[in-house]
């Protein structure tokens, strides 16, 4: 038995960190990893910590160590750093604790003198970023709308500018977060300007209209956002139909068709690691929040408090 501390979500309205004694026995090839940090997703951990997964998903969204089911109690969490006692850096998809035993097969062993471990932590949005470019066939003389500047918006904007290449521009309303953005040299969308292709990063049905009501005829409209259990309202009484727009989603698990020739798991998860080589994602890292306080940060989330920050990061 090992003694944990972990985080858990007791039910719609609280959450608190356990300290559990867990067999780790019954685990093949066994990895043993002290946390470093861990990054919230705060779109799907906000509707999780609200009891917002619909019901017949709850399978489809278990991820790896999950302890505790949807409706209450659940440890929840996807991306997680961690330290072998000999001194190896590891991205795993584990909940938030402090302790973890894993299989090594679901470990991806990285240099920490080639990536930050702080920065190792966007191994799993940036698959997410990969997909959506993927799915919108993006090419350099795109120009290109992304709205919503949270942690998978952010880490996309940029990935489009200095991978890919082509025009970006960010939408955002939260003022705060504009300055920031200006400040990290990205330009910012007025009214005026229609798009080849736009991203929905907003978790907001408002992002999306904003989105269908700014794309080009024949564009494409990639919607990243999940909206659980809430309903989304949309207006496509306008340029929708009369516009022949497409609204493409795209999620993280699956490898779009097209691209299972090329790519498996592993080597997108290499892609990754080479663009976390080669780019700039620290900036984005806005919030370092203690282990301990997470109970109190998912406090203020469920009271939609605004949130001024691109990434949060926990550390341990």
């Amino acid at each position: 038995m090992t003694t944990v501390k972990a985080f858990w979500h007791n039910n719609k309205n609280t959450s608190e960190i356990k300290t559990e004694n867990i067999d780790f026995s019954d685990i093949d090839q066994a990895v043993n990893l002290s946390a470093r940090y861990s990054s919230i997703s705060l779109g799907t951990e906000k509707l999780v910590a609200k009891g917002e997964i619909p019901i017949d998903l709850y399978h489809k969204m278990k991820v790896n160590y999950m302890a505790g089911s949807f409706d209450f109690p659940v440890k929840y969490g996807y991306s997680l750093v961690g330290e072998t006692e000999d001194s190896r850096w590891a991205h795993v998809m584990h909940p938030h604790q402090n302790k973890i035993t894993v299989n090594d097969h679901d470990c991806y062993f990285f240099s920490q003198e080639k990536i930050d471990p702080i920065v190792a932590t966007q191994f799993s949005n940036l698959e997410t970023v990969i997909n959506a470019i993927w799915t919108s066939k993006i090419i350099q003389t795109d120009v290109v709308l992304v709205c919503g500047a949270g942690s998978i918006g952010v880490l996309l904007a940029q990935t489009i500018k200095k991978y890919i290449g082509a025009t970006v521009y960010v939408h955002e309303t939260n003022p705060v977060k504009k300055e920031k953005l200006k400040d990290l040299g990205f330009d910012l969308c007025t009214n005026k300007i229609e798009f080849d292709i736009t991203f929905n990063v907003s978790a907001n049905e408002k992002g999306l209209q904003y989105c269908i009501d700014h794309t080009v005829e024949e564009g494409k409209i990639i919607e990243l956002s999940w909206y659980g259990n809430n309903p989304v309202v949309l207006q496509l009484g306008g340029n929708f139909h009369y516009k022949r727009l497409q609204i493409i989603s795209s999620q993280v698990s699956a490898i779009p068709n097209e691209k299972k020739e090329t790519y498996n798991f592993l080597t997108r998860k290499q892609l990754v690691e080479h663009l976390l080589t080669t780019i700039d994602y620290k900036s984005f890292i806005s919030n370092i929040i203690p282990f301990d306080q997470l109970p109190d940060y998912f406090d203020q989330i469920r009271k939609n408090q605004p949130n001024n920050d691109f990434i949060t990061i926990v550390k341990y």
